[in-house]
């Protein structure tokens, strides 16, 4: 599997509070991991940190070809939350700090994906592009209603505000997808700072450019691309972002 991934600070904010992981020495798979910090100057950053660190590390752990890679993930997410809420109600200073997170555990023949918050993934499977995730927040609730439009919600003044998140309360529920995953397919996960700035075409554009990557640099360049469409369109957030492809790098040459 190929695979690359950036994380940047962007253009305002003085801190990134997002983070991102990968484990690729799995009994079976590998693990991708993106998280958006919230909660206050350093607040943020910890609990991005915690999330990225717990998942990572439970699935490290817990994984193993006999076991079921959905319950591994749900209750590696389940192991990070109860951290960043105990951290969260123990030290004031983090007090209300939680996180948004996206991972997907990609195995031989499909993806499993778990998220809560607003940090997405899309995939290109099959030749048909789609967004997996759905969001947690409060526009795309609205959007779901049918009480505003998918162009209204992306420049919506509340468009940040989430319904759920990682370490706010004792008990998180992910939502959780499974997807095909063959030869040539692609992931992105991305949090919001990405999204919210680069149009599903424009995605769907570069996740077919790394579709015929046969490098790690290809892949590199694919995110690169996509960080700094985010930039010059005002870069106000962290951005990160998370390609993964289905084939084997080619090493010759």
């Amino acid at each position: 599997m190929i695979y690359a991934a950036k994380s940047h600070i962007g253009l305002v904010r003085t801190m990134n509070q997002d983070g991102y992981g990968v484990v690729d020495n799995l009994p079976v798979g590998v693990l991708f991991v993106v998280a958006d910090g919230m909660g206050g100057p350093q607040a943020g950053d910890v609990a991005s940190r915690i999330a990225v660190e717990r998942v990572t590390e439970y699935v490290g752990r817990h994984l193993s070809v006999d076991a079921n890679p959905q319950e591994v993930v749900l209750s590696a997410i389940a192991d990070a939350n109860d951290e960043i809420y105990r951290q969260a109600t123990a030290v004031p200073a983090y007090a209300g700090m939680g996180t948004t997170i996206v991972c997907a555990l990609a195995l031989s023949d499909k993806i499993v994906v778990a998220h809560v918050g607003d940090s997405r993934a899309y995939a290109l499977t099959g030749g048909a592009f789609r967004q997996v995730t759905e969001d947690h927040s409060l526009v795309a609730e609205l959007v779901r209603r049918g009480h505003l439009s998918a162009s209204e919600a992306r420049h919506h003044p509340q468009r940040n505000i989430v319904t759920r998140s990682l370490g706010t309360e004792p008990v998180s529920l992910p939502d959780l997808t499974e997807l095909p995953w063959a030869e040539g397919d692609v992931l992105l996960l991305c949090s919001d700072g990405l999204s919210n700035f680069v149009e599903d075409d424009e995605i769907r554009s570069f996740l077919e450019q790394a579709r015929d990557a046969r490098a790690t640099r290809d892949v590199s360049a694919t995110v690169e691309g996509m960080i700094q469409l985010a930039l010059d369109r005002g870069g106000t957030d962290n951005v990160t972002a998370l390609v993964a492809v289905h084939r084997e790098e080619d090493t010759i040459g």
